[in-house]
């Protein structure tokens, strides 16, 4: 007996295997079944197949057998160990059903799946067709059913539920989703692409700070967008554009792993900036001057999002901080806007003269399927594509940045649409009164008729 033991084990050593898996998945109530084939190959005949499977996390196992019958196994902590039946043969077929409770989130119902495979084979997984569904590093394919083929182990992540729905966005918040979808356009006509998701929103009040950031005013996270309950309607629709915006990117950049923000931030803040205008909002410039308007008695003022003085210094220092750069990664204000700034003018410089020049770059990103974690690398990648230095507006004389700044501040934003419309569309900035010089006792007596206009108002009110 101890001899064909030995002899087994040699086999398997020296035996190179081989194995395709296919997840089948289905919804049966509040459980999600993985429905798993495991195709099996060696270049020689084997009697018997030992394996090692890590199953999902808080997984209960339902069946487990090959072509003779069912599998004797051991299950702990997520790890299941089988020996298959014995049958001389180059080729196996195993069967393996589990099931997993789903999880709840914000009101929407959610699975995080880490669905097994053969490092250098094909893993399949075919799946009812989902609101948000998101395979990392796989090829999809969507209809009535999807289908994603990717090598080796995959991770899986699913949101459906929401109790309010469009084409694509859901939602359990009463926010009106039509007039998300109004803009919806603008995205896919800057990035050329056609996502085919839907994003849950989650609206959130006092406790945004706690789940969030306390100095943003919106955060995608892993296919969920959530925003702060007490902005305006136009910073709600921007923000959300700009959260949809990293939704797309999630999928064009699922290879990055490197948590480098520039180019996700870069393209998300210029779609903020296109939101405002089309929103008639005036923002502030990026390393530019401040802009004042008046309406009637008041007079607003923005001033720059950095001036130009802060684009100088950096390029006089020979830093290199947003290469590396993510919002996340410093507490001081300064530091975080920078870098949304150099992301965003160097955006607007690739886009001066072209608008639709992000469409061959997300073409290329798309088409990058291997995991890359080196930051240099990475980079080297992105900004190849580009075929550009990082250095928007660079110079170091300082009158040359800043004429560069303003034209970039001044440009009309060229929005090419999609599905055969109309192409460049053109945003232009807004045009503002301007200010006129006012004397003290001119401002002193607009504040006085300003004081009593409000008076009588409240007096009359009472009435």
């Amino acid at each position: 007996m101890r001899k064909v033991i030995l002899v087994f084990l040699f086999l398997i050593l020296i035996f190179p295997v081989r194995g395709e898996v296919i997840h089948n998945l289905s919804l049966k109530d509040n459980e999600i079944f993985v429905n798993s084939t495991l195709i099996l190959k060696s270049d020689n005949s084997l009697d018997y197949w030992n394996l090692e499977i890590m199953l999902p996390e808080k997984t209960e196992l339902v069946g487990l057998k090959d072509e003779i019958g069912n599998i004797t196994y051991n299950f702990s902590e997520n790890q299941l160990e089988f020996r298959t039946n014995r049958k001389r043969a180059k080729t196996r077929i195993v069967n393996l059903v589990f099931k997993k409770n789903l999880e709840e989130e914000s009101g929407f119902r959610i699975a995080d799946l880490n669905l097994f495979g053969f490092e250098n084979d094909t893993t399949t997984i075919i799946s009812p067709n989902f609101s948000y569904f998101f395979i990392p590093d796989a090829k999809v394919e969507y209809g009535e059913k999807i289908r994603a083929r990717k090598k080796g182990a995959a991770n899986l992540r699913i949101i459906f539920d929401g109790k309010r729905e469009s084409k694509h966005y859901f939602t359990n918040s009463n926010l009106n989703l039509s007039l998300l979808e109004d803009y919806y356009w603008v995205l896919e006509g800057i990035t050329g692409l056609k996502i085919p998701a839907k994003f849950g929103i989650v609206v959130l009040g006092e406790e945004y700070n706690k789940r969030m950031e306390d100095w943003s005013g919106g955060s995608f996270e892993e296919g969920l967008i959530f925003i702060r309950e007490n902005m305006s309607k136009n910073e709600k629709i921007a923000t959300i554009l700009h959260e949809t915006t990293h939704g797309f990117n999630s999928f064009a950049l699922d290879w990055d792993k490197t948590n480098i923000s520039w180019f996700d931030e870069g393209v998300a803040c210029y779609v903020t900036s296109v939101m405002y205008r089309l929103l008639n909002e005036t923002k502030p410039q990026i390393f530019g001057e401040e802009v004042k308007w008046r309406e009637g008695r008041t007079i607003y003022s923005l001033k720059p999002n950095l001036k130009p003085e802060d684009l100088f210094n950096y390029y006089s220092k020979r830093e290199k901080l947003v290469l590396s750069w993510y919002p996340g990664k410093y507490k001081e204000n300064y530091r975080r806007n920078f870098g949304y700034a150099y992301s965003e003018l160097f955006i607007r410089e690739c886009l001066k003269e072209n608008g639709s020049a992000l469409h061959r770059v997300y073409q290329r990103l798309l088409n990058i399927n291997k995991s890359i974690e080196d930051k240099d690398k990475r980079n080297k990648i992105i900004l190849n594509i580009f075929g550009k230095e990082f250095k928007p507006c660079y110079s170091l004389n300082l009158e040359e940045i800043k004429n560069c700044t303003k034209e970039l501040n001044e440009m009309n934003f060229e929005i090419p649409q999609v599905d055969g419309k109309e192409i460049d569309y053109e945003v232009a900035i807004p045009e503002l009164p301007e200010v006129e010089n006012y004397s003290f006792i001119d401002l002193l007596i607009q504040r006085i008729n300003g004081f009593f206009g409000s008076l009588t108002e409240k007096i009359l009110s009472l009435f």
